[in-house]
């Protein structure tokens, strides 16, 4: 049965049941944790820290600076192998304001709303989400509203900062923690660079992007155009033109749009 957990004035702390929850705070700088269950959390005013938790679930930053989670924050260890792995398939709206928007695994969709807004990769491997009504799904994550004038993409690297639980990505950072090395255009000019942007023509996927650039190594980030989703797509190079794919630029549907959204080095940020 639904539980509905309601905030008062101020600022709480609000913890969900081990069911469905409808937890509402409307305003305050808030902690809220869903726990267990599929949520749907609104933060309301305020400058607020929400997770999800275990489930598919909504969260709803508002308005204010938040942090967003769908899933149990950047201090727990995935549990891998266990029941509730993969039942993350949660959806993050930021709202009004500059928001952190957490992308974990399961197939995430994360709307940044207005404002400047991060969109966060602890994992560059999600592991894939089920839900229940249409089973299993792909363990992409699907940014929705990306506007390279005022969101960045920021990678978790090991080593870099106080590392989340299972951070995997490879540190390529430069002074201020744009991403050292960057390129954008044809493929046959690339050479190397650690975040690679492919503007002259569409692939069916991530591997064989970098089958046509050179000097690619693991660690590396390719964005390009996949002719078969008809969507931008973000990709992890972990060997010799090897690429897994970890997420969509859903608001990116042909290779025009991306070349004209003009991304540049300080769009990838490490963290």
């Amino acid at each position: 049965m639904e539980k509905t957990i309601l905030g008062g004035p101020g600022s709480n702390s609000l913890f969900g049941s081990n069911g469905d929850d409808v937890i509402v705070d409307p305003t305050g700088n808030d902690w809220i944790d869903g726990g267990y269950g599929n949520d749907s959390i609104s933060a309301g005013e305020g400058n607020d820290r929400v997770f999800g938790g275990v489930g598919n679930d909504h969260v709803f930053g508002d308005e204010g600076n938040d942090y967003l989670y769908g899933d149990t924050g950047l201090d727990n260890p995935r549990i891998l192998g266990a029941v509730i792995l993969g039942a993350d398939n949660d959806k993050l709206y930021g709202g009004p304001g500059d928001d952190a928007l957490f992308a974990g695994d399961g197939r995430d969709f994360l709307i940044g709303g207005a404002g400047h807004d991060t969109f966060v990769f602890q994992f560059h491997n999600p592991q894939p989400g089920v839900d229940q009504n249409y089973g299993p799904g792909s363990d992409h994550t699907s940014i929705v509203d990306f506007d390279p004038a005022q969101d960045t993409f920021t990678f978790d690297a090991v080593g870099l900062g106080s590392d989340g639980h299972d951070a995997n990505f490879v540190n390529h950072s430069a002074p201020g923690n744009q991403v050292d090395t960057f390129y954008s255009g044809p493929a046959n000019g690339a050479h190397g660079a650690h975040v690679v942007v492919i503007t002259d023509h569409g692939f069916a996927d991530g591997s064989a992007a970098a089958r046509d650039i050179s000097g690619e190594a693991a660690g590396d980030i390719v964005a390009y155009f996949n002719y078969n989703t008809m969507t931008a797509e973000l990709g992890y190079v972990t060997s010799d033109n090897q690429v897994d794919d970890f997420a969509h630029l859903a608001n990116v549907q042909s290779l025009l749009q991306l070349a004209g959204l003009g991304l540049t080095a300080s769009d990838f940020m490490f963290c």
